[in-house]
Formats: structure tokens, C-alpha cells, sequence
């Protein structure tokens, strides 16, 4: 990962620490398209976030929870060793 997203995500863990929150589960994701323009790309997402979210460190209680279809844009820059990092993710709405 790399910025902006890298600071993004930095933040937000940050923020949620300060807070007493963190995180529980994970994604699914199932790709629609990958498009590949020399060091960059793009892939949309219908994103299974169903099985994660927000929970409350200390308690465990559950804050939230992810959408169960999540239209999700990320692009990617293909670094000098080789491997591709997410520079930018974008959550275009609802349902796919």
C-alpha cells in the first residue's frame, strides 16, 4: 500500500485505537473487472463485507458490520520491485 491510501488507512487505525475500537472478521472480495494501463490498474469490486466491522476493544460488543455487496474501486501503481500496491480505495455505493 502506498499514499494516499497508506495515510488513510494510518488514520484510521490511529483514530479508531484512540477510541477503544478495532476491528473483527474480514472481506470477501469477487472481482468484476481488472483493467491495466502499464503501471497502473484498476479493479472493480462487489465486496462481501458481511462477516466484518467495528467492535468495541474492551467489550467486544459490535459496532457495526460490513454491507453485503459493496461496490468498491481500487487502483493500483506497479512499484519499482515489481508488485502492484493499492494507491487509492473507493467505496461507490451499495449494492453491484
Amino acid at each position: 500500500m502506498v499514499d494516499p491510501q497508506l495515510t488513510k488507512v494510518l488514520d484510521a487505525i490511529q483514530t479508531n485505537e484512540a477510541n477503544g475500537i478495532t476491528t473483527y472478521g474480514s472481506s470477501t472480495p469477487h472481482i468484476k473487472s481488472v483493467w491495466i494501463n502499464g503501471d497502473e490498474a484498476t479493479v472493480d469490486d462487489c465486496q462481501d463485507g458481511s462477516k466484518a466491522g467495528l467492535i468495541e476493544a474492551s467489550t467486544n460488543k459490535k459496532i457495526n458490520r460490513g454491507l453485503k455487496e459493496e461496490n468498491i474501486k481500487t487502483e493500483l501503481i506497479k512499484s519499482v520491485d515489481g508488485h502492484w500496491r493499492v494507491s487509492k480505495s473507493t467505496t461507490i455505493g451499495e449494492d453491484c
